[in-house]
């Protein structure tokens, strides 16, 4: 599942956004057991960026209350998402982490990657908030499984707004580091140094003001005034067609979240759901109220408008 979502999603996130722009670290590479370690301001779609654009599979720790019923476990899981219980969830259910852990060691073995959001809470800013123990706590159990070739890569996401569609966003998979390169002789010593390097990481790409013109300019375009004018029609047709259906689709997801944190993931994945289903609806009505031939011209042209009128906006 994971591997047939990855094209599918990384399609709808060009719909869904003005530019994304992704850089890797020249000197890191992706073969080693890795721990993406990321600041974590927008939700879930924080986890969904960075697993689309990195080039290897990725397993994700996740809040914990999200896997109560076994069918949404099941399907998370296959997912290739992981339980990680916080004290906010019980108390009771904290030693459940130790699978979770002993879950990730494994994987690491195989030479899987591994994403944490190491600040261990989402907030809706534009700054690094304290980071946790917990990725420094899994470094350090992979150093004394042995696990020597263990990597640690910050990564920094920069949003230029998290309630605004379409929006610009960067993704910094910043210089890695060894683990077994720190010095300690108790474990506080350990996550104390970890956590500092891994500050650092992340804060070397961070944008901590949203009006920064990387964020508003990430690609400029050269000819904005005759793009705009070979735009014009087909992003009319796609605002007259399509944005009733973007309002309603957002005024439900506002009303559900309350715009908290996760009002743009649950935003993403409702349009990721009902756009297909809103294209078919449309292509079969055309094709049987006209013929097969209309509905074929409905199937491409909605699709096709629906981003010039992004990509006008965007301008």
């Amino acid at each position: 599942m994971y591997t047939i979502l990855k094209p599918i999603i990384r399609l709808a996130l060009f719909f869904y956004n003005k530019n994304i722009h992704i850089h890797f670290d020249k000197r890191t590479g992706c073969n080693e057991p890795k721990i993406i370690a990321s600041n974590h301001p927008n939700s879930f779609f924080d986890a969904i960026i960075i697993a689309v654009f990195y080039p290897r599979p990725i397993y994700f720790l996740a809040r914990g209350d999200a896997f109560k019923k076994p069918f949404i476990s099941k399907l998370l899981k296959a997912l290739h998402l992981i339980p990680i219980y916080r004290i906010s969830e019980g108390r009771n259910n904290l030693v459940k982490n130790n699978a979770t852990f002993k879950h990730c060691i494994e994987l690491l073995k195989q030479g899987e990657t591994i994403l944490i959001f190491s600040e261990g809470i989402c907030v809706n800013e534009w700054k690094l908030r304290s980071l946790k123990k917990g990725t420094a706590r899994l470094a350090l159990m992979a150093l004394q499984e042995g696990i020597y070739k263990i990597e640690i890569q910050p990564t920094t996401i920069n949003y230029s707004s998290f309630n605004v569609v379409p929006k610009n966003i960067q993704v910094h998979f910043n210089e890695a580091f060894k683990a077994n390169g720190i010095l300690y002789s108790k474990e506080t010593d350990f996550y104390s140094q970890f956590n500092i390097k891994l500050k650092k990481g992340i804060e070397k790409k961070l944008i901590t003001n949203k009006n920064h013109p990387d964020l508003q300019e990430i690609t400029s375009y050269k000819n904005k005034t005759l793009q705009k004018l070979l735009l014009s029609l087909p992003a009319f047709i796609g605002w007259f067609t399509q944005k009733w259906f973007y309002n309603s689709i957002k005024k439900w997801v506002s009303k559900k979240t309350n715009d908290t944190v996760f009002y743009d993931s649950v935003l993403f994945g409702m349009l990721l759901l009902t756009y297909p289903i809103f294209i078919t609806l449309c292509t079969i009505l055309f094709g049987i109220v006209f013929d097969y031939k209309i509905g074929l011209i409905v199937l491409f042209s909605i699709p096709v408008s629906g981003y010039c009128y992004k990509w006008y906006r965007s301008i």
